[in-house]
C-alpha cells in the first residue's frame, strides 16, 4: 500500500478523527506496574495479552522500568497514557503527547487517578515541531507509533534535537517483510486499515537509525506472526499452545539460519545519541 503525499495539516486531520475514535471508550483505572509487566508478555501465556504483548515487554526492558528514577522521558504518540503513567510511577519525570485531544484527555485523567499527575506532562502535538527544549530528555519512547510519526517531515531531526547526548530512543513496530504479516491484515483489517498507517519495512527503520552513535535492531516473530490471524478467536488452552509451538520454532530457525530474520514481522529498536 502505497502512503499518499500529504501535508501536515491533511494528515493531523485524518490521524486526530482516527485516533478520537479510538481512545473515546478508554477509561481512566487504577494501575499496578507490577501487574502490567506480567500482562505485558509473550502472548502464549495464561493471563498475557495474546496480541503484541512480548513487544512491549522487551520495549519495557529496554527502557528499564526500575531505574526510572530521576529520569526524563518522552512518550511520544502516547495514547490513552498508559505506558506514560506506568513509567510515572517508576519514579520517571514524563512528558507525553498525542494527535489526539480525547486520548490525551484520557490521559491526563489516567494520571490523575493514579496520583502521578504531577509527573505527567501531556499535550497535543505531532512529530515535526516539539515545543521541548534541546537536550532535554534521558528517553524517548516511541511504542508502536513509528508507522504513524514517519510521515511528519523533521520527525528524525526533532527526536535527536531533544535527546539529550547519551540518551535513548527505544522503538517497538510491525513490519511489512513477513507474508504471515500480510495474511493477518487481510484477516484482520478487511477495508480497515486505518488511512494513517505506514506500511514499513526493515529499511525504513534502518535509515532512521543513521545517524545514532549505538543501534541494536532485534528482529522478532517469524512463524509466530501467524497470531495476526487468530486474533479475533475465542481465547483457548489450545491456541495458546500452537502460539507457543510457533514461538519455539521461531527460535530454532532463527538459530539455525539467522538470515531469516529479514522475513520476520516485528522489531524493538534500541537508539543511543
Amino acid at each position: 500500500m502505497k502512503t499518499p503525499v500529504l501535508t501536515v495539516a491533511e494528515w493531523e486531520n485524518i490521524e486526530r478523527a482516527e485516533h478520537d475514535h479510538e481512545y473515546a471508550n478508554s477509561m481512566p483505572y487504577t494501575m499496578d506496574p507490577e501487574q502490567i509487566v506480567t500482562y505485558e508478555d509473550y502472548c502464549y501465556k495464561p493471563g498475557c495479552r495474546r496480541d503484541r504483548g512480548h513487544r512491549t515487554r522487551k520495549a519495557l526492558k529496554a527502557i528499564n522500568l526500575d531505574t526510572l528514577s530521576g529520569k526524563v522521558l518522552l512518550d511520544i504518540g502516547c495514547g490513552n497514557g498508559k505506558y506514560s503513567v506506568l513509567c510515572a510511577l517508576k519514579g520517571a519525570t514524563v512528558y507525553a503527547y498525542d494527535i489526539s485531544p480525547v486520548g490525551v484527555e484520557r490521559s491526563e485523567a489516567l494520571a490523575k487517578l493514579n496520583g502521578v499527575e504531577q509527573r505527567c506532562h501531556f499535550s497535543i502535538q505531532n512529530a515535526s515541531r516539539m515545543n521541548y527544549p534541546d537536550a532535554y530528555f534521558d528517553i524517548i519512547l516511541m511504542h508502536e507509533v513509528f508507522h504513524h510519526a514517519i510521515k511528519y517531515p523533521g520527525v528524525k531531526e526533532e527526536v535527536m534535537r531533544v535527546l539529550k547526548p547519551g540518551g535513548k530512543v527505544v522503538i517497538t513496530e510491525s513490519l511489512y517483510g513477513n507474508f504471515l504479516v500480510a495474511l493477518g491484515r487481510w484477516f484482520t483489517m478487511r477495508g480497515k486499515e486505518a488511512k494513517g498507517d505506514v506500511i514499513l519495512r526493515l529499511s525504513d527503520i534502518e535509515e532512521f537509525a543513521k545517524g545514532f552513535s549505538a543501534k541494536r535492531i532485534e528482529m522478532i516473530s517469524l512463524l509466530f506472526m501467524a497470531k495476526r490471524i487468530f486474533t479475533q478467536w475465542p481465547d483457548s488452552t489450545l491456541l495458546r499452545f500452537f502460539l507457543f509451538m510457533l514461538k519455539k520454532a521461531d527460535d530454532t530457525l532463527l538459530a539455525i539460519f539467522p538470515f531469516l530474520e529479514k522475513y520476520c514481522g516485528e522489531c524493538v529498536v534500541s537508539l543511543e545519541k
